[in-house]
């Protein structure tokens, strides 16, 4: 939520899509598992390439008051994840750190494109979210349709991402 950076802001997407394989890889096979992977950094590389291809190497100047209100937000949030998650367990019968980091990845998700004002930043928010909800869902239904659609989804979001932000043109990218 602090990186200013969008090659730090998609590094720290590969590394949240990365996570959420290794957790879904406990419960399904890991073919099922892989393409939630493979369709997440498929999106993020359609969108690194359109940020790479469109737009300068501008870093946008945050304040220090944002920074901290946006680490404080976060803060508060796992604060009342963390206090809730045991009650959340008992309606949703999944693993308890399935449920712990699938609330902390949506959550995160609402309040980082809550807070952007660019469309990069917009679709990295719901990418997040998405992983989050993923990650609660597939803990409680494992479906080759539902991750099909899932992985489309995912690439969806990232074609509309890179067709908003200027990137895809007739011809390719810019």
């Amino acid at each position: 939520m602090i990186l200013t950076d969008w090659r730090w802001k998609m590094a720290g997407l590969a590394v949240i899509q990365l996570l959420c394989f290794i957790q879904i890889l406990q419960i399904w096979p890991i073919a099922l598992a892989s393409v939630k992977l493979i369709s997440g950094w498929m999106g993020i590389a359609l969108m690194s390439a359109t940020l790479a291809s469109s737009r300068e190497t501008k870093i946008s100047e945050t304040h220090t008051s944002a920074k901290v209100f946006k680490l404080m937000l976060a803060t508060f949030s796992w604060i009342v994840i963390s206090a809730s998650v045991e009650k959340l367990n008992f309606w949703l019968p999944i693993p308890y750190t399935n449920l712990f980091i699938g609330l902390i990845f949506f959550f995160s998700g609402i309040f980082y494109f809550s807070q952007e004002r660019e469309i990069n930043g917009i679709a990295i928010g719901l990418l997040i979210l998405l992983s989050g909800f993923d990650l609660i869902y597939s803990s409680l239904e494992g479906s080759a349709l539902v991750t099909g659609i899932y992985g489309l989804i995912i690439i969806l979001v990232s074609i509309i991402s890179s067709y908003l932000q200027g990137g895809l043109s007739e011809g390719g990218f810019n």
